[in-house]
């Protein structure tokens, strides 16, 4: 039997409209946000983040596929991305781990 590899959990939250100025690990002494500024200490916070368009969901499906919005031809938030197009949770899910997209 095979020793299966150690692989690190991902966890990515993307919000909608959340300035990062409103977050204690970013500097904000007045806001509380205990739960974001642990899984910001023990991961990945960026520093910087752009958008390829100023809807949401051609934005997010940008970022899914690494590709423009009329690449994935996702207009605006009522298209959705083909089912036949990869994802990056589509690689994810062939290299084994149980992906899921909530929101």
């Amino acid at each position: 039997m095979a020793k299966e590899l150690s692989r690190p959990n991902i966890l990515l939250i993307m919000t909608d409209q959340h300035s990062k100025h409103l977050m204690g690990c970013y500097g904000n002494e007045l806001v509380r946000t205990p739960n974001l500024d642990r899984l910001a200490q023990e991961g990945i916070r960026f520093a910087n983040a752009y958008c390829p368009a100023p809807l949401c969901v051609p934005s997010r499906m940008s970022f899914l596929t690494s590709r423009t919005p009329s690449a994935n031809q996702v207009w605006n938030n009522q298209h959705i991305l083909s089912s036949g197009m990869p994802t990056w949770a589509t690689l994810l899910t062939i290299a084994g781990y149980e992906t899921s997209l909530i929101g």
